[in-house]
């Protein structure tokens, strides 16, 4: 599965290696959209799911290369504790670009921020994070794209346990500047 998986995003990739050459890039991006995690507790609990926002702007620095700064907030009640988690992530992105779709690929660090209460007790904790993945935008026009998803496998690292999250996003992409 995984190994089909790869041969078909090189698939991709390699295909729109052409195209991306006649295609102009925009300076900065911004992307705005829904967003899924589904959190790890490392204990008994299992998992946990919030829904919320994720915000992206990406500098790009030529048609394949950029710095992204993305921002994320989600929200929930699991296990009847009120839960807010937010991500302040940054790192570079490669892109190939084509008329009909740009896959993308991300390694992003930063911060994770964690906030619970419920039962009498609150508490909240900052770990170091990263996030690891990618997706695939479809451009409607030069200024314009929807993205049809994004795919993060988000390591966090929260009371000193690691977490092993899912991240997946939707939304809209604005390119700005030729």
């Amino acid at each position: 599965m995984v190994r089909k998986l790869a041969v078909l995003i090189a698939i991709l990739v390699v295909g729109s290696l052409v195209a991306a050459a006649q295609e102009s890039t925009s300076k900065f991006d911004v992307f705005g959209g829904y967003s899924y995690f589904n959190g790890d507790t490392n204990s008994s609990l299992g998992r946990f799911s919030l829904n919320g926002w994720n915000a992206q702007g990406t500098l790009n620095f030529n048609k394949w290369l950029g710095l992204t700064a993305d921002f994320g907030g989600y929200y929930g009640s699991p296990f009847h504790v009120s839960t807010s988690d937010y991500s302040f992530l940054f790192g570079p992105t490669v892109t190939v670009r084509s008329p009909h779709f740009s896959p993308y690929v991300h390694a992003l660090f930063g911060v994770d921020r964690l906030n619970a209460s419920g039962f009498g007790a609150s508490g909240n904790d900052s770990s170091f994070a990263m996030a690891f993945g990618g997706g695939i935008d479809l451009p409607l026009s030069s200024r314009f794209s929807i993205r049809a998803g994004q795919f993060d496998w988000l390591r966090t690292s929260h009371f000193s346990t690691g977490q092993n999250n899912l991240r997946v996003s939707t939304g809209v992409v604005f390119r700005f500047g030729e």
